[in-house]
């Protein structure tokens, strides 16, 4: 099966590639929610969404000093499990539920998610919009990352 819509930053590099999907897609876009969740921010958001899907081919991310410092690692491995680029690799629907973080929860950190970086993401998002003047037709978008 292969699909051609979504939302861009949840979607996972075979989505943008238009190849075949499988239910590591959908575990992809877990370890976005959860990124997501644990920063406030996206892990391959752009400032269009032809940038996103850009970032999502290249599978461009990494866990910045600043917002994971007080993550634990076992999430950021059960993030990194996830957003591997190769559907294969990824961990699968049974291994994520059997994961140390999910596991084993640790008691709660201190840190609270920064309601600007919040606010901020929720913004981008409302905004950005199919077709506008900076971004181009999802199908043009995609012949140009293949």
């Amino acid at each position: 099966v292969k699909v051609l819509h979504g939302t861009p930053e949840f979607m996972a590099p075979e989505v943008v590639a238009f190849e075949p999907v499988s239910f590591s897609t959908d575990m992809w876009s877990v370890g976005v929610i959860c990124y997501i969740l644990l920063s406030g921010e996206s892990p391959f958001q752009g400032d269009t969404d032809m940038e996103t899907l850009s970032n999502i081919t290249a599978a461009r991310w990494d866990f910045e000093e600043e917002t994971f410092s007080e993550i634990s690692q076992e999430a950021k491995d059960f993030i990194s499990q996830l957003l591997q680029k190769d559907p294969r690799h990824r961990l699968p629907s049974a291994g994520a539920l059997l994961h140390p973080w999910l596991q084993h929860p640790q008691p709660s950190c201190s840190k609270v998610l920064s309601k600007e970086r919040i606010r901020q993401f929720l913004t981008r998002r409302k905004w950005q919009v199919w077709g506008s003047d900076e971004d181009v037709g999802m199908g043009v978008a995609l012949e140009r990352l293949n």
